[in-house]
Formats: C-alpha cells, structure tokens, sequence
C-alpha cells in the first residue's frame, strides 16, 4: 500500500480559498494515476485565532503492479 499526502496552509486574517485549492490538486493527481485504487483518505485540520489553518489529506492506495 501507498500513500500521497496533500497539505495547505491558510493565510493570516483572511478567508482563504483551500478546499478549491486542494480539491483542484486532488482531482488532478487522481487524473494522473489511472489503474490505482484508493483504499481510504484521511484529513485533518490544525490552527486557531492566531495561527492559519493548517490542512493535510493523506491517499492510501494500490497500485495494479
């Protein structure tokens, strides 16, 4: 089994536009690996008033060889 992690970091005092971001890098990676099958996909999210949010998706995979 593999695993490919996406991350983002939002911004100081401001909305920022991550899901789209990652959503986007996501999609494109899946487009890019035909024949894997994805197994199970984890998130989690850190930050708080003074720190930007922080975003981390990890993919586990097989791959067909």
């Amino acid at each position: 089994m593999k695993v490919k992690m996406f991350s983002k970091c939002g911004r100081y005092f401001s909305k920022s536009n991550i899901a789209a971001h990652l959503e986007g890098e996501i999609n494109a990676w899946l487009e890019n690996q035909p024949g894997i099958k994805v197994i199970d996909i984890k998130q989690t999210s850190c930050g708080g008033s003074l720190e930007p949010g922080q975003h981390l998706i990890s993919v586990w995979y097989e791959t067909g060889a």
